[in-house]
């Protein structure tokens, strides 16, 4: 079960990263992340259009831990 659980952990802390990128992009064309998440949502990109109107969770500024 440690495994597993290590795992998960690693998962969270991967999609985490994989948000803030997605957000930073969504910036970079200029669009707000309500206007992201409604276009991301079109294309049924559901999880990712959820996560970016939630606060961030990493600081892209901070090296990832160790997985």
């Amino acid at each position: 079960m440690a495994r597993e659980l290590e795992f998960i952990k690693g998962v969270d802390k991967l999609h985490a990263f994989y948000t803030e990128h997605v957000r930073m992009l969504a910036h970079a064309y200029d669009l707000s992340d309500e206007d992201a998440a409604r276009v991301l949502d079109r294309f049924d990109f559901k999880n990712v259009a959820r996560s970016i109107l939630r606060e961030p969770r990493v600081d892209l500024f901070q090296a990832p831990p160790e997985l």
